[in-house]
Order: C-alpha cells, then sequence, then structure tokens
C-alpha cells in the first residue's frame, strides 16, 4: 500500500539555520521557568562548529553527544546538525563505567557533554585517553562551551572516522535487550518530517517563528524525543521540556502554556489518570499524540472521556526514524470506533506488506502476520522491504493493527507462547496496572512463562487470583507459572518496560534455575 511520493526538496540543515536567524532575541527553549533564546543555541552551534572545524573534522565526522534534555545539549545538538556532522547518541542513564566505555570504543572525533558529565572523572580519563576533543556545554546556557580534552588525532585518523550523510547513530529503546544503534541520514529525517505533515495544515513552509509553545517530556535519546524536538523546532515553536517525566512537572507545563498537542507515551497517561489530574488542566488540549509502546484502547477511550480531548495513537520505530502511522483527528472522529485498537493508518510515501512469518506469501487483508515496511525513512535500503518483529494485519482501508512480536516467544515444552499477547490478557484483570511476561529456564520444559505484576492502586495483589483469572482466557501452555509483584515494572528512559531487566530482576530474586510456582 502506497501512500505518497519520496521527500523532495526538504534540506534539514538550511531549515535549522534558517529558522534560528529569524528572530535571535526571541525565546526557544525552556527548562525548570528558565527560557534560552533562538540567539543563544544560534551562538552555542557555531561554538561547537568553530571547535569542530579547528581540528580538521570534516562533514559527517562523527562526534559523540551525552543526550540530555538540557538546553546546552540541544544547541550543541544543533551545531552538529547544522553543520552536517554525525551524531553519535550517548546515554547518561548507563553506568559511569559504561558511558566511558563507550567515549573510548566509538571511534569518535570529539564527545561533548553537559559540564555535570564531565565531573565524572573516569568520563574525561576516557576522552584523554582516546585523543579527542572533548567539549563541555552549560546546563542551561548553550553559549557556554568550553574544551576539556584536546585533539590529539592526526588529519588522517580524523577523516577516516566519519559517516557522510549520516544525521544521528540512534540508540534504540532496549526493551527486549542490549539498546543498538541505528544509523539515521538526513534524508531518512527529512522523509520523516515530511510524512509528518500530512497532520499540519499543508500550508507551505518558510521560516517564522510560531507564537504557540510545544511541551515536550520524551527524552532526546530516542527517536520519539528527539523527533518532537526537531520537527518543533524547524516549525519555529518555543519549546517547554522536562528533564525527566513526572505528572507535576507536566502539569506545571500545560498549566503555564497553551499547547494544544501533547505527545505522551502509554505509561505517562496511566500515570495521569493514577494521579487523578484535574480535567481543567487539559481544557486548552485538543489531542494527545502516543506512541513508543502499545496503548490499551480502555485507556485510551478513558483518557478521552476525562479529559475531553484526542487520543491519537502513532506508530514507528528507531529505524524508520520515527513514525511510520497513524491517527489524525479526522480519522479519530470518524473511525473511532469502527477502527478500535488501531494504530492508524499509514504516512504518505509509507508502504506496508503483511505476510506468513518465514515466508514471502502474503496474507489477505485483515489476516496476521509479520509486518514489512518500505518507506523513504528506513535507515536501510529505502526501496527494499524491511522486516519488522511486529505481528500485524492490515485492513482494505489501510487501518494497522499491532497484535504482538516474532521476537517475544517462550517456546514451552515445543508450544510457542507469546509473551506479549499474554501479558495483554493479564492487564485487562482490575487488580493489575501494568504487567510483563518473560521466558524463565525449566529443567522439563526448557522454558515456561513468569509474569512480572505491577498492581493498580487501592487493589491486593492475589496470586492464585490471577492465576484462576487467566486459566478462563489462555489455553493451558500460555498460563504463566508464576505471578510476582513488584512496586514498579523496570522501564527504559522512554517509559517501556525493559524485558531485559524484567528478566535480570527476576534472576536476581531466584536464581538461573527457575521461578517456583505460586
Amino acid at each position: 500500500m502506497s501512500t505518497g511520493d519520496n521527500v523532495t526538496g526538504f534540506d534539514l540543515p538550511a531549515r535549522l539555520r534558517a529558522v534560528l536567524e529569524v528572530d535571535p532575541t526571541a525565546p526557544a527553549l525552556e527548562l525548570d521557568g528558565r527560557w534560552c533564546t533562538w540567539g543563544d543555541l544560534a551562538a552555542g552551534a557555531a561554538a561547537i562548529e568553530s571547535h569542530l572545524r579547528a581540528i580538521g573534522a570534516p562533514d559527517g565526522a562523527k562526534v559523540g553527544i551525552v543526550m540530555r534534555n538540557r538546553p546546552g545539549v540541544v544547541g550543541a545538538m544543533m551545531g552538529a546538525l547544522t553543520s552536517r556532522y554525525s551524531i553519535v547518541s550517548l546515554s547518561h542513564m548507563q553506568p559511569e563505567n559504561a558511558l566511558a566505555h563507550d567515549v573510548g570504543a566509538l571511534d569518535l572525533v570529539a564527545v561533548i557533554a553537559d559540564e555535570d558529565d564531565w565531573r565524572v572523572e573516569g568520563f574525561a580519563a576516557s576522552a584523554r585517553s582516546a585523543g579527542i576533543l572533548g567539549l563541555s556545554v552549560a546546563t542551561r546556557d548553550p553559549r557556554q562551551v568550553a574544551p576539556v580534552t584536546a585533539c590529539a588525532l592526526s588529519p588522517d585518523v580524523i577523516a577516516t572516522r566519519s559517516l557522510p550523510g549520516i544525521a544521528v547513530s540512534m540508540l534504540t529503546s532496549g526493551t527486549t535487550g542490549p539498546p543498538k544503534r541505528v544509523p539515521v541520514s538526513f534524508k531518512n529525517l527529512e522523509a520523516s518530517f515530511t510524512g509528518a505533515a500530512h497532520y499540519e495544515s499543508g500550508r507551505p513552509w518558510q521560516a517564522r517563528l510560531r507564537s504557540g509553545v510545544a511541551i515536550l517530556v520524551a527524552p532526546i535519546l530516542h527517536t520519539s524525543g528527539l523527533f518532537r524536538l526537531l520537527l518543533n523546532l524547524i516549525d519555529g515553536r518555543r519549546v517547554a521540556m522536562l528533564e525527566k517525566f513526572t505528572v507535576d512537572g507536566l502539569v506545571r507545563l500545560v498549566s503555564a502554556y497553551d499547547s494544544q498537542v501533547l505527545a505522551l507515551t502509554p505509561t505517562s497517561l496511566q500515570m495521569i489518570l493514577d494521579a487523578d489530574v484535574s480535567p481543567e488542566v487539559f481544557t486548552h488540549v485538543r489531542a494527545v499524540v502516543c506512541g513508543t509502546a502499545p496503548l490499551k484502547p480502555e485507556v485510551a477511550e478513558r483518557f478521552e472521556e476525562t479529559y475531553d480531548l484526542s487520543v491519537l495513537v502513532m506508530y514507528g520505530a528507531t529505524e524508520f526514524a520515527g513514525g511510520i502511522a497513524g491517527w489524525t483527528l479526522a480519522d479519530r472522529r470518524t473511525f473511532r470506533r469502527s477502527k478500535r485498537g488501531s494504530v492508524g493508518r499509514v504516512h504518505p510515501g509509507v508502504e506496508v506488506r503483511v505476510r506468513v512469518p518465514g515466508t514471502n506469501e502474503i496474507v489477505p487483508a485483515g489476516e496476521v502476520g509479520q509486518l514489512d515496511v518500505r518507506s523513504p525513512q528506513s535507515a536501510s535500503d529505502p526501496d527494499v522491504w524491511q522486516e519488522t518483529t511486529d505481528l500485524a494485519r492490515v485492513d482494505g482501508d489501510g487501518f494497522i493493527w499491532i497484535v504482538g512480536r516474532t521476537d517475544d516467544v517462550i517456546i514451552r515444552g515445543g508450544f510457542k507462547v507469546s509473551a506479549g499477547a499474554v501479558a495483554e490478557v493479564i492487564k485487562e484483570h482490575p487488580s493489575v496496572r501494568d504487567a510483563a511476561v518473560v521466558g524463565m529456564p525449566d529443567q522439563r520444559l526448557g522454558e515456561v512463562p513468569v509474569a512480572l505484576i505491577e498492581t493498580a492502586r487501592g487493589t491486593a495483589f492475589d496470586a492464585r487470583v490471577l492465576t484462576d483469572w487467566v486459566r478462563g482466557r489462555l489455553l493451558p501452555y500460555q498460563v504463566p507459572t508464576a505471578f510476582v509483584a513488584v512496586a514498579a515494572l523496570p522501564r527504559t528512559p522512554s517509559l517501556k518496560v525493559s524485558q531485559e531487566q524484567v528478566k535480570a530482576l527476576l534472576i536476581a530474586e531466584f536464581g538461573t534455575a527457575g521461578v517456583p510456582a505460586g
């Protein structure tokens, strides 16, 4: 199914530069109530470019940036993108020794980090040992850029450390395993922004500053946050951001600014509902764009009814530089009930197909199979079908339903169990706020499903009740052998449940021999 043409005439660095120059005195970015201007971001970007040009870094040179939701980091990122350097994303969420290892192991020419990161001696020592340029940016003032370590690389070595055309090597969220970096080109990003344009009015782009304020609560470390940040900066919108999502922080921003559209995760929707946030807070909000993880239809509907707005689910992945499908307000008004549970329709320029897993046989419309995508947003060849790990169905109107994953299969005594599908059934119980299911070793069956449960507020955890309940809804081999309660499920920075951390938690508690039943 194709819904548009490939992107043409879009130059991301040129558009960013043009917006930075419109009005340098106007406010651009807010953190903790303090604003920096477009001129501040431009000055920080220029300083980054000057330092990198001084060491002879060519276009595409690999520049590591510790991706925090802070103005200084945003200015550094703008400098790298407008100068066509290749950002290698680094995570401040990982242990200090792992971050220091990345600095020395990724063949960078430079590393840029917040002033707080440079206070960790192992981090600075790694940059010095690698002989790369180290630049410190002030937390709230993008203009303050200072060298910490000098570049000792030869011109020949610097010339080899480049990825021409790659805008950012983006970390995946790491929900089912260790995060990996996906190279996202400028063309990928430009195609993605063009695909998102059908949510707008269709007015031709021009460099201008808008009056509204966009609210950013997703981490720019991951695709959803970076995409939303860049989309708003290109459009000349002021951005008020949180360094880390909290309900109180979101309420402050929504109460202070007139944003009509918010981008939130399924987990943050549930947190807002659990906190009984007053509907008055969201009176000026028309829609919430929701992605990064599956959203239960009943949660979306409860949120819509409580706050009198539309929840617009979007679907995408790091490999596709953002969203490839989603709901529009018009579709939500028309198809809200008839397409319940869908992640929306494919974006312009995107093609999808559904086939029998392990074969090239295409399934009929409406039947479940493995989802493939062909898109100019693809980080691989845009002319080649790219496999996803999602099981999906697509109807005749082009709406997509994601029903499971091919990589969450537990083999229990020869029977295949979808961990995600079992977790979705468990979540339907009123005592369960959220759940994760993983495969744990079993001496007789090889592997068995075990459920980790986050209990709903005001309810009691009872493993026997949950076992009896799911037995009435699942096949015998799908029923978890144990239900284990935790105060909070381990999550990635984008608030997805981390399957890898869930398994590690269970192993730490019970050992590798497995979890005892009950």
